[in-house]
């Protein structure tokens, strides 16, 4: 059985020091066997955007939207993956999918890698 998996993009550390309220990354991703990515997958030729839920207070983020979703990938599965720690996932069912980042927020400087792939 083939795996279809669309991965991955990386934000650096330096590029996520400079967010506002909430700000927005372009990441383009791949389709085929996991494959690390510049262009978009078979669901989704230009790619998607990660947006960060920044809490000014402590500078903290709490959450990550994935927007930019093509309907072609309705029903596909997307994850998402945030310095190495748990992925979390959802079946796409619109073009912008939310995700929590738990009880323990990093801080905006503190996240140095981020991982999104589309399935199926």
């Amino acid at each position: 059985m083939q795996l279809k998996r669309a991965a991955v993009a990386a934000v650096s550390a330096v590029a996520l020091g400079t967010i506002g309220f909430a700000s927005a990354s372009a990441l383009d991703i791949q389709g085929g066997t996991i494959q690390y990515g510049q262009t978009g997958t078979s669901c989704d030729p230009d790619g998607v955007e990660v947006h960060w839920g920044l809490e000014t207070d402590d500078n903290s983020v709490r959450s990550v939207r994935v927007s930019g979703i093509a309907g072609a990938c309705f029903g596909k599965d997307l994850f998402v993956k945030v310095n190495g720690g748990a992925t979390m996932s959802t079946t796409i069912d619109a073009a912008s999918e939310s995700f929590s980042l738990g009880t323990t927020y990093p801080s905006a400087d503190a996240i140095h890698d981020v991982k999104v792939w589309i399935e199926g």
